[in-house]
């Protein structure tokens, strides 16, 4: 009887509420939720039977399917549901060579051919491996990260309270959470809420308005760069404006770098000028918009671990190597040489542009360019790619600054 309300109530919540986050609150105050986490919060479950997938259905195709506005070839594309996504079967038609699926999935409603998806005790299975379990911390004050399913065992660091984290297990009333490519612990259950996501399908509206948002980001990228070299040749002053080869001065500022817009000592000999400090300042301010512009053009780029490519795949340290190379600023390889060969600043006097640094212990493993409004942009793992998070997301042992 029990199991039979959880099944109806798992299934609204599914034709009202979407699939990208299938959430049931229980019936009873005593019902166990399916996930098997424990707490004071309602919990994200799949369903409790096969029954509860007769009307959900998982896409198992090569690469995408078309989403059909009618159960025919000839009829309008309307979306596309790519691998692993989940719908919802509003019905079942005879179409065009044989059933077709009505479907929802996102925002995405019509008519896909009934051999793309599977459905029942099939979807069960699947959905529990392709589903993707979620855990937000509820505490006002954040949640210790431990190394162990117990009190007993170390803190590893102090998650930040409304952030949510992968769920990759559970053992003894702790959730094992992932929480970026270099580590992973168990909080307790009692102070977390959980939520199970799917992939879903996108409308053409959805897919061209990431291609937008993805241009754009490159053409902002492109725009800090021509203002960052525009506000170089505004402000820098030859160091021999007469052009007689001459020194008028021993004491020279420091010379411009035609690429970082940092400065390094020079005489005006062998540099082609200097800045003053408010030049210096404009220089500096134009540097950082530019570089954070540049890294966020690579916006949902996969992470792999060891790699350094911005397209194809790079990690962490590989990632922020990258991005300050290609300003001519060389950091280092690894998340702990780029913290031992930057300038040390306190973690709340950090700027955009500059690095944050994550440790187990007393060891950095992770690193991410902080750019501004508490956030930061990183490579986090093979879930989420090249990122944005919230800075605090685990808490930063330290900050270093190139860039001055």
């Amino acid at each position: 009887m029990r199991t039979d309300r959880m099944k109806k109530g798992f299934c609204a919540a599914l034709l009202t509420g979407g699939l990208a986050v299938f959430a049931c609150v229980p019936a009873w105050a005593d019902e166990v939720p399916a996930l098997g986490l424990s707490g004071n919060s309602a919990h994200t479950v799949l369903a409790t039977s096969g029954d509860s997938y007769d009307s959900i259905a998982i896409s198992q195709v090569t690469n995408y399917v078309n989403v059909r506005a009618e159960a025919n070839t000839s009829s309008a594309v309307v979306g596309k549901i790519y691998d692993d996504c989940a719908a919802t079967i509003l019905a079942t038609v005879s179409g065009e060579g044989g059933d077709w699926y009505q479907i929802r999935s996102g925002t995405v409603e019509g008519y896909v051919k009934a051999q793309y998806f599977i459905t029942g005790d099939e979807a069960e299975a699947v959905a529990k491996e392709v589903g993707t379990t979620y855990a937000t911390v509820t505490s006002n004050s954040g949640l210790r990260l431990r190394e162990g399913p117990s009190l007993e065992t170390a803190i590893l660091t102090t998650l930040d309270s409304g952030t949510s984290y992968e769920v990759i297990g559970e053992q003894d009333g702790f959730a094992h959470l992932l929480i970026d490519d270099t580590l992973q612990g168990y909080v307790s259950c009692d102070y977390i809420s959980t939520r199970v996501e799917f992939r879903e399908a996108v409308s053409l509206e959805e897919e061209a308005e990431m291609q937008r948002q993805k241009e754009q980001q490159r053409a902002e990228a492109e725009a800090a760069i021509q203002k960052l070299e525009q506000t170089k040749e505004e402000n820098i002053i030859p160091v021999n404006p007469a052009g007689d080869g001459t020194s008028h001065s021993t004491d020279a500022p420091p010379v411009a770098d035609s690429q970082t817009g940092t400065a390094s000592q020079g005489s005006q000999s062998n540099g082609p000028g200097y800045f003053t400090p408010e030049g210096e300042q404009a220089v500096m301010s134009a540097t950082r918009e530019a570089i954070v512009a540049y890294a966020k053009q690579f916006l949902g780029n996969p992470y792999v671990y060891g790699g350094s490519s911005l397209t194809d795949g790079t990690d962490c340290s590989g990632f922020t190597m990258r991005i300050y190379e290609h300003f001519g600023i060389s950091t280092g390889r690894s998340s702990r040489d780029q913290a031992a060969k930057g300038r040390e600043i306190p973690v709340s006097e950090v700027q955009p542009g500059d690095l944050l640094f994550y440790a187990s212990g007393d060891t950095i493993n992770h690193v991410a360019m902080y750019i501004g409004g508490g956030q930061i942009i990183h490579a986090g793992s093979s879930k989420t790619g090249i990122c944005i998070a919230n800075a605090n997301y685990r808490t930063p042992c330290k900050a270093v600054t190139f860039l001055d």
